[in-house]
């Protein structure tokens, strides 16, 4: 019964078979370009004391703050290091504000910038 067992979880688990580990590890990063884990790859690039798990505990809010922190955190490293600001920032995209912004774009202004 053990055995069975331990073989089901390693045929579950992906790390038996090639392509089904291949789909987990796609769908993974599918799950990164996530807003939430975008958010937390931020603040774990630059607050090395956090972990995964604890960012996962912060409401929104919470970890938007955290965000903002980093942004501050990599604008004063870069003042002691003698580095012109970047203005490292993570940019959410509002699909509606981006349609919004696309549908009230001046053709003729496209066009003298060579986008048509």
């Amino acid at each position: 019964m053990v055995s069975a067992l331990a073989e089901e979880i390693l045929s579950e688990s992906g790390f038996a078979d090639p392509s089904k580990a291949k789909a987990v590890l796609d769908q993974k990063r599918a799950d990164a370009s996530q807003v939430r884990s975008l958010m937390k790859a931020f603040v774990l690039a630059t607050i090395t004391s956090y972990t995964a798990e604890d960012l996962d505990n912060l409401t929104y809010p919470k970890l938007a703050e955290k965000v903002a922190l980093s942004e501050k955190i990599i604008e004063i490293k870069q003042a002691i290091l003698g580095i012109e600001s970047t203005n490292v920032s993570l940019k959410l995209i509002d699909p509606q504000e981006e349609s919004k912004s696309k549908a009230n774009v001046d053709p003729i202004a496209e066009k003298l910038l060579g986008r048509r």
